[in-house]
């Protein structure tokens, strides 16, 4: 149990270092150029008739042994298309860790339209589903939280590929809506709550052929 902890730490760590630590790109609002602080890159965004949006994930996926277990560091994939040579645009969503304490790479800005939430992974454990999952709107000048997708697998087995899946959208948490005030104090006083809407069915059949990974290995 020790050693599971002391790795998910350094798995945590490592992916906080990335989140700051890496170059920023159009968007990304939480690394802001030229000494801007978050507030003060948002206004801008929000000046270029860019639109700025909150989305998390929350992924639980079928366990070794049975049960299940949420995934540690979710990844989502956002874009106006199902064509694939569309532009995409991948954020991290929240990673919770000890004492409440939230790293969170899901607020960016994005020109004003319809987006639709792609597909969701498990960074740590390379399980992907593909969508589309949901829908939401972007509009210039405007903070949107549009809510967290939450999809839970559960599977038929150790040796099966089929299961079960639920999807359903909830509020942001409270430890990533503390974050998001520690950093941009003024901009969360100006966010609109417009919770994205589920594509498809809540409840359908799973098939998945990923490879699931543990400290032990990948089946």
């Amino acid at each position: 149990m020790a050693m599971k902890r002391t790795i998910f730490l350094a798995v945590w760590l490592a992916v906080v270092a990335s989140m700051t630590v890496a170059r920023a790109q159009r968007g990304d609002v939480l690394r802001p150029e030229d000494g801007l602080s978050v507030d003060e890159h948002i206004a801008r965004e929000l000046q270029d008739h860019r639109g700025v949006v909150i989305v998390d994930a929350i992924l639980s996926t079928p366990k070794i042994g049975g049960g299940v277990t949420r995934c540690a560091f979710p990844v989502v994939t956002l874009g106006q298309t199902l064509d694939k040579d569309a532009p995409t645009k991948t954020i991290r969503a929240s990673v919770i860790g000890g004492g409440g304490k939230a790293a969170f790479g899901g607020i960016t800005s994005l020109p004003p339209g319809e987006y639709l939430l792609l597909s969701i992974k498990c960074d740590n454990t390379n399980e992907g589903y593909g969508g589309p999952h949901a829908k939401f709107q972007v509009r210039a000048g405007e903070i949107v939280d549009v809510g967290a997708l939450r999809l839970d697998h559960e599977g038929g087995g150790l040796f099966s590929n089929a299961g079960k899946m639920h999807r359903s959208v909830e509020d942001i948490g409270p430890e990533v809506v503390a974050f998001l005030k520690a950093r941009a104090p003024r901009a969360m006083t100006h966010v609109v709550r417009r919770r994205m809407t589920v594509l498809g069915p809540p409840d359908s059949v799973a098939h998945t052929t990923v490879r699931r990974c543990s400290i032990l290995g990948c089946l």
